[in-house]
């Protein structure tokens, strides 16, 4: 039993702790009864996404998905490996919140990966004295999913389960159940498998922003890559570039005309010639008719 939830938690180095705590709470966390109203089949699914258009300090569509969770058993732990768009698209993952439904749990572990497209979420209910509740019998979100979309051809993306090996994940629900002796055994549902795509039209194909912005980069700091957005109220000859702490260019990302609307352009970390920047403090400039602004961002290796 233990081998097949190491196998399905499968924690790096830095998250170990986290394996002990989910362990320790599935031996000695007692079984609460629910008197809420049960769901017909355990099931996680994404609920209808609340989209808006692009405004301060954001300069792509943004939208909100709930991750919904239908659960017939008392939960003590969740794991919930997704992935999300396709690896290179104009779609970004900038925030997890936590629901309400799951505010009093322990520990919730959350790796978001937009190189990949991936989201590990790990949750778990009781690690630490005083005793909580587990999670009741019922249905609602557990998350919900902020994305940001910059490619204005993009009318939808997918979100769906996976299973990944090194570390091992995939969708499962976790709980406690007595046989018929009264000893407590762990019981676990991981046949959760979903896909859905999600529609991102209605918050209008590219928005015509009212004046010239640069947002921050995201992420940042970074490691393999960051993205640049900006706002253009009017079709601009563009250049953005990166400089160093000495003024000296690094990279240019962008010297060309561009339609108006929100754009991005990225930075893999290198520069004109191909060589991988040191790491530090760097400067992005806009330059976009009478438009200039400045910002800093770092660069970790």
């Amino acid at each position: 039993m233990k081998d097949k939830l190491i196998t399905v938690w499968g924690f790096s180095m830095r998250e170990r702790k986290y394996l002990f705590l989910l362990l320790a709470a599935l031996v000695f966390m007692p079984v609460v009864a629910s008197a809420a109203a049960a769901p017909t089949v355990d099931a996680v699914s994404i609920g209808a996404p609340k989209l808006a258009a692009a405004g301060d300090n954001v300069t792509a569509r943004r939208v909100t998905v709930p991750l919904t969770m239908d659960n017939t058993h008392v939960l003590v732990a969740m794991d919930v490996p997704l992935r999300y768009g396709s690896v290179g698209d104009g779609i970004q993952l900038v925030n997890v919140e936590y629901a309400t439904r799951v505010d009093y749990f322990d520990e919730k572990i959350t790796n978001i990966d937009n190189e990949n497209k991936t989201l590990i979420m790990g949750l778990i209910a009781m690690a630490y004295d005083p005793a909580k509740p587990d999670l009741e019998v019922g249905s609602g979100p557990i998350a919900y999913l902020t994305f940001d979309i910059s490619d204005p051809a993009m009318t939808s993306f997918n979100i769906s389960s996976m299973v990944t090996e090194r570390p091992s994940h995939r969708l499962m629900m976790v709980w406690h159940e007595r046989d018929g002796a009264g000893q407590l055994d762990v019981k676990w549902n991981d046949d959760l498998d979903f896909s859905i795509d999600v529609p991102v039209t209605s918050a209008g194909a590219n928005p015509i922003p009212e004046s010239y912005a640069l947002d921050q980069n995201y992420p940042n700091p970074f490691n393999a890559g960051t993205v640049i957005r900006f706002a253009l109220p009017e079709a601009s000859k563009v250049r953005v570039s990166v400089f160093n702490v000495l003024g000296q260019t690094v990279k240019t990302l962008a010297d060309q005309e561009m339609d108006a609307g929100y754009q991005t352009v990225s930075w893999d970390g290198r520069d004109d010639n191909g060589n991988i920047a040191a790491s530090g403090v760097y400067f992005y400039r806009i330059a976009a008719n009478k438009f200039n602004e400045t910002k800093k961002m770092t660069l970790l290796k």
